[in-house]
């Protein structure tokens, strides 16, 4: 049986481009998809040598609008 997954995108603000995605299992608490949200939006803000608060994910499913 396949796992049902929550799928993200992480976007620069700055240029509106998807730096990257992310899938979590869907039956992961609220707490936990943040924590693991966070680290991984920290984790890309080191990478690309951004600061952090020009990057911030959606769900792909609900995308903001």
């Amino acid at each position: 049986m396949k796992e049902e997954l929550n799928h993200y995108q992480f976007i620069n603000s700055q240029t509106g481009n998807v730096i990257a995605y992310l899938s979590l299992p869907i039956h992961m608490d609220e707490k936990q998809r943040n924590e693991q949200l966070e680290n991984k939006r920290a984790e890309l803000a080191t990478l690309n040598k951004l600061n952090l608060n020009l990057i911030y994910w959606q769900d792909m499913d609900h995308p903001i609008h």
